[in-house]
């Protein structure tokens, strides 16, 4: 099943529309759209509470599912900080699923990290869309999903950044249900969201056979109330046993990273410019059409 998805024997395609970012961690580099979704704390933060939960746990036989993996930056720090962890990274934009591909082949992670395009939506319904990854199979699931409720805010200037800030193309139930297919009895649902959309999370967890376990406010500053929470949750898990954690303070004045938030990004050199392009083949256009 973990083959490597692409191989690129002459190197990775790299698009004029295109950057390449140091993740600064385990040397992982992460091709992403300039004019598209870009990766932010939140996905740093969501791998690295993913992975604490596990900190104690053998990791070797574990089965993980990125859902709505977009171009991969949640995919990549969780492969980095669970190295023995298998991951199926499942997007239904084409066009992410293509940098998400090259990512994946870009760190070399073809033996443990799959890319699965899919209409997420269609992992809740009675016909399973994924022939090689049965229902129920994984151990954790996590999820960056659309913050936003249609209509709300300033429209997204590209389709690319409307399915990944907006909720119309993937409603939370549906992607509760999506998650709640893919996981074992017992298994991990670990998100970020918005915290005044925490009743609805709530809520539609129930609706779907979760039991929320732990939630960690997210505060950008001291003097803000909390903006994004962290949440696990465990599919078919018994009620009780929740746990209201101390907020995580992202920084301690604009500028400077509380300490903790800082051990979460890591510490790393980062790459030099020829270490940052190796094995990438430079297009002068834009990626074509998938």
């Amino acid at each position: 099943m973990f083959t490597q998805n692409i191989l690129f024997s002459d190197g990775v395609p790299f698009y004029a529309d295109e950057t390449v970012e140091d993740l600064q961690r385990a040397g992982l580099r992460l091709l992403q759209k300039k004019n598209g979704f870009r990766f932010g704390t939140d996905s740093v933060l969501l791998a690295a509470y993913a992975a604490g939960l596990y900190a104690a746990t053998p990791q070797k036989s574990l089965l993980a599912a990125d859902l709505g993996a977009g171009c991969g930056a949640v995919t990549l720090l969780l492969a980095a900080r669970m190295p023995g962890v298998r991951i199926m990274s499942i997007e239904q934009d084409r066009a992410s699923t293509d940098v998400l591909r090259r990512n994946i082949a870009l760190n070399r992670l073809g033996d443990r990290v799959r890319a699965y395009p899919a209409d997420i939506r269609s992992l809740a319904g009675s016909d399973w869309p994924l022939a090689d990854l049965p229902r129920h199979a994984c151990d954790l699931v996590v999820a960056n999903p659309p913050y936003r409720l249609p209509g709300h805010g300033a429209a997204p200037a590209t389709d690319s950044r409307r399915q990944a800030r907006e909720e119309g193309s993937l409603p939370l139930g549906d992607l509760f249900r999506a998650a709640a297919g893919l996981l074992k009895p017992r298994g991990r649902l670990v998100l970020v969201h918005q915290a005044h959309r925490l009743p609805d999370v709530v809520r539609l967890l129930h609706d779907s056979q979760f039991a929320a376990k732990t939630l960690r406010p997210v505060q950008a500053l001291a003097q803000k109330a909390p903006g994004i929470f962290l949440l696990a949750a465990v599919y078919q898990g018994r009620p009780g046993g929740f746990c209201l954690e101390k907020p995580l303070l992202v920084q301690t004045k604009p500028g400077v990273l509380d300490a903790e938030t800082a051990a979460w990004y890591g510490h790393e050199t980062p790459l030099p410019e020829k270490a940052l392009h190796l094995g990438l083949v430079r297009h002068q256009g834009p990626a074509p059409d998938c």
